[in-house]
C-alpha cells in the first residue's frame, strides 16, 4: 500500500488536470478502489457503507461485503495520508451513502473520522453523508466537518448541506443515445438553477455513462458528474477544457 501511495503521490501534479467536477461512483467496484479515481484527477468519490457489527464494511450489497473491504482501509487512511501530504490536488470531497439505518452508521462514521478532524477542517475536505440520513432537524447536531446531501423536497439548515442530488428520472428518461430530448434539458436547467441560487452544488445520479451524457450535464450545469467509467470521463473532461 506504501508503494502505491508514494507512485501517486510522485505522479500527482500530473494527475491534476481540470477533472474536479468528475465523482467515482460506486468506487469501490474498480481495482484499486480511491487510488485509480485519485490518480486521474478526480474531485469527489462516492463509497457505499454498511454497519455491521460495529465495523463500515464496504459494497454494494450485503453479499459483497468482506472484513477486509472496509472503509478505514480503503478510503479513510489514504485520504488522511495525502491530505497530511499536501498532495489532494482537485481531490475534495468523500460522499459516503450509508446503506443501513443513520442510527446505526452515522456514529460510527463520526468516531473513525473524528481523530482526523482538524485535518478535514483545516483543508475544508468535505465529508457528504447521503443514502439513509437523520432527519434534517438533526443535522446540526453532527460536527462542524460532517455535512448531508440535501434532496429537493427537503427543508434543511443550509449551513450543513452544501451538495443536492436528485434522480435524473425524477425529471425524465434518456439514455444518452442521441440528443438530450429538449423539455428534460430544460427541467434539468430549472432544477440546477435554483440549487445554485441557494448555493449549493448539484450531482445527479441514474444518468447516461457516455460521452453525449457526460457533455450534457457539462451544458446543463451540473456540479459533479457521475461514472462509473473513470478514464472515459476523465479524458473527455480534460478534452472539454481544451476547446
Amino acid at each position: 500500500m506504501k508503494k502505491i501511495l508514494l507512485l501517486l503521490l510522485s505522479i500527482s501534479a500530473l494527475a491534476q488536470s481540470p477533472v474536479k467536477k468528475a465523482h467515482a461512483h460506486n468506487d469501490y467496484e474498480h481495482e484499486r478502489p480511491f487510488f485509480e479515481a485519485f490518480a486521474l484527477g478526480f474531485g469527489s468519490i462516492e463509497a457505499d457503507v454498511y454497519a455491521v457489527n460495529g465495523d463500515l464494511l464496504v459494497g454494494h450489497e450485503r453479499s459483497q461485503l468482506s472484513l477486509n473491504r472496509n472503509l478505514k482501509d480503503l478510503y479513510i487512511d489514504p485520504i488522511i495520508r495525502v491530505l497530511k501530504a499536501n498532495k489532494e490536488g482537485n481531490f475534495h470531497q468523500l460522499l459516503i451513502d450509508s446503506k443501513t439505518s443513520s442510527d446505526s452508521t452515522l456514529p460510527l462514521i463520526i468516531a473513525a473520522l473524528k481523530p482526523h478532524s482538524e485535518i478535514l477542517m483545516r483543508k475544508n475536505f468535505r465529508i457528504v453523508i447521503s443514502g439513509n440520513r437523520p432527519k434534517p432537524s438533526q443535522y446540526i447536531e453532527s460536527p462542524a466537518w460532517i455535512t448531508f446531501d440535501g434532496r429537493s423536497d427537503e427543508t434543511f439548515p443550509t449551513n450543513k448541506v452544501v451538495l443536492e442530488s436528485e434522480s435524473m428520472f425524477k425529471f425524465g428518461f434518456w439514455n444518452g443515445q442521441g440528443p438530450i430530448p429538449a423539455n428534460l434539458k430544460e427541467k434539468l436547467k430549472s432544477y440546477v438553477g435554483k440549487v445554485h441560487a441557494n448555493g449549493r452544488k448539484v450531482r445527479l445520479w441514474a444518468t447516461p455513462d457516455t460521452l453525449l451524457g457526460f457533455q450534457a450535464l457539462l451544458d446543463i450545469g451540473v456540479d459533479y458528474i457521475g461514472t462509473d467509467k473513470l478514464t472515459l470521463l476523465a479524458d473527455y473532461l480534460k478534452f472539454s477544457e481544451s476547446k
